[in-house]
């Protein structure tokens, strides 16, 4: 009987058990010797692809629901496909221009930048799309513009410096002109220009309310320290968008699953804690990039990698965005460990590095104004 060499064997086990996964993926459905022999197209008998398969449940990377059934990847052969396609998949020309084009027509459709992106990488992906802004208290600020939008309306717009901006619109009782605010504006950027953005709010209660100010200045102050004391609980840092397509892709007999990933998501704090953990992993990631121009990698979790149980027939492809080297924050899909990785992994890459560009810009064009 003829010996393959070892790298010869073992490159065939892993297009096989590529070839499981990728068919498991698309069809939802056991894969059994007789069908990978038939349309595997590997040129071997059904004996040695049941060798194989058998050695690949041994290892861990695929295992039998039932003893008749075919093989289904474990969390281990998922992973083992993951690192594969990481390797290899560069995402076609013809597939990034078209997330590109739709990722632009969107942005220009909707108001909300982190939601807009949210709901891009939902409608591309059909799973669940979601956009993590790192938390800006502990940032300081880089300037506050108020602009008025009318006699009753203002505009607020908060830069930091780590690159994100924040916006709010204010409507007001009392009238207030454009020069009112414009010197508003001047008087607290002179005090609060590099100072802590949870400082914010005590800063304008003790230096700016109640001294001097005119009626309208002062309803708009009582706003700005509503806004900035609102942003020391807020939790709605996270934009999750595309539920329901997760509802529509599981299988009727997997409504547990459902149950499961439904309480998570209804503890909102739960959710966006584990966000903030994975954050800080893929910051860590990218401190140890070395490749020049390269701001971000793509991370895949599948499963029982997920810190909680109710995510364990789930995966999450993240990655970081980043402004001016600086990690701040997190753009990914939520959805069933089915999913076809290589797709989403492109899809994650090619959105990360859309948001990181108009960031720039936007930086470009505040520090232009």
């Amino acid at each position: 009987m003829r010996v393959l060499k070892p790298e010869i064997a073992q490159n065939r086990k892993n297009r096989i058990l590529n070839w499981v996964v990728y068919n498991y993926v698309n069809t939802g459905k056991p894969v059994s010797s007789d069908v990978i022999a038939s349309k595997g197209g590997f040129n071997v008998s059904s004996a040695t692809i049941r060798g194989i398969l058998k050695e690949l449940e041994d290892t861990g990377y695929l295992f039998q629901a039932h003893t008749s059934a075919g093989r289904i990847p474990s969390d281990k052969g998922y992973r083992a496909y993951v690192d594969n396609i990481t390797r290899m998949q560069k995402l076609a020309a013809i597939e990034k221009e078209r997330v590109e084009e739709e990722y632009e027509r969107r942005i220009e459709e909707l108001d909300g930048f982190l939601k807009s992106t949210s709901r891009v990488i939902a409608d591309l992906s059909h799973w669940a799309g979601f956009v993590m802004s790192a938390d800006i208290r502990d940032d300081a600020i880089k300037r506050l513009d108020l602009i008025s939008l009318g006699p009753r309306s203002v505009l607020s717009v908060l830069f930091v410096h780590s690159g994100i901006m924040k916006h709010a619109a204010f409507s007001l009782e009392t009238v207030l002109d454009k020069s009112s605010a414009g010197n508003l504006s001047s008087k607290l950027n002179k005090r609060l220009k590099d100072a802590p953005v949870a400082d914010a709010a005590k800063i304008i209660w003790k230096e700016f309310l109640h001294k001097g100010a005119s009626a309208a200045e002062t309803e708009l102050l009582k706003k700005l320290l509503d806004y900035f004391n609102n942003m020391s609980r807020d939790s709605d840092l996270v934009y999750l968008e595309g539920l329901s397509r997760i509802y529509e892709n599981v299988e009727t007999g997997e409504m547990g699953n459902l149950r499961d990933i439904a309480r998570v998501l209804e503890e909102k704090d739960k959710f966006s804690q584990m966000l903030k953990e994975r954050l800080k992993d893929c910051s860590a990631k990218n401190r140890a990039l070395t490749l020049p121009g390269k701001r971000h990698t793509v991370d895949v979790t599948i499963g029982s990698e997920n810190p909680f149980k109710e995510f364990r027939n789930f995966s999450l492809v993240s990655s970081t965005y980043c402004m001016n080297d600086r990690v701040v924050g997190l753009v990914g899909i939520l959805g069933d460990k089915r999913m076809e990785y290589p797709k989403m992994i492109s899809i994650v890459d090619s959105v990360s590095s859309m948001v990181e560009d108009i960031l720039s810009d936007w930086d470009k064009l505040e520090l232009e104004d």
